[in-house]
């Protein structure tokens, strides 16, 4: 999972910047759907945007289903972001019951107080906001690097705080 941090007074100028990158009628950017040319213009662009990067991995088996791996990535991932000051966090939309599934996950990591009540956590449609975008590419280059396409990673690696998880 990955996160870009950002100061408020830059939120429209990055999003006009990734509103731009889109092709044609695509309703997004979505890394996975991108060419490799285009994903190395898209890291390239994000590499230039004034923001802060963080990616959490776990590299799990067989055993751990994909929701408890992805679970404890957002978990230490709003951790992060809590201390880092975010006021809030903008997680993608998945469904009404994939958004809930992280909800319980959020009211049980305050209740454990590994995460205040400073942060505000919203979810929205990847669609209606552009920001994700930048999120969505952080993640995608760097999963990619795991797979050994590194391209786009190499452009971001030093833009990127990358926390590996157990």
């Amino acid at each position: 999972m990955a996160a870009v941090i950002m100061d408020s007074a830059d939120h429209d100028d990055i999003r006009a910047t990734l509103e731009s990158l889109r092709l044609g009628k695509s309703p997004r950017l979505h890394w996975r759907e991108e060419s490799a040319a285009r994903q190395l213009a898209i890291a390239g662009s994000i590499a230039t945007m004034p923001m802060k990067n963080i990616a959490t991995i776990h590299i799990f088996n067989r055993g751990l289903p994909y929701e408890r791996a992805r679970r404890i990535c957002l978990e230490r991932l709003l951790y992060e972001l809590d201390q880092e000051g975010v006021i809030t966090a903008t997680i993608e939309s998945r469904s009404p019951k994939l958004d809930h599934l992280d909800l319980l996950l959020v009211m049980g990591i305050r209740r454990g107080r590994t995460l205040s009540g400073n942060i505000k956590i919203t979810w929205e449609q990847p669609g209606q906001e552009p920001l994700l975008w930048g999120a969505d590419a952080v993640a995608g280059a760097t999963t990619w690097w795991l797979d050994g396409q590194t391209g786009g990673f190499k452009l971001l690696a030093d833009r990127i705080r990358l926390i590996c998880l157990d």
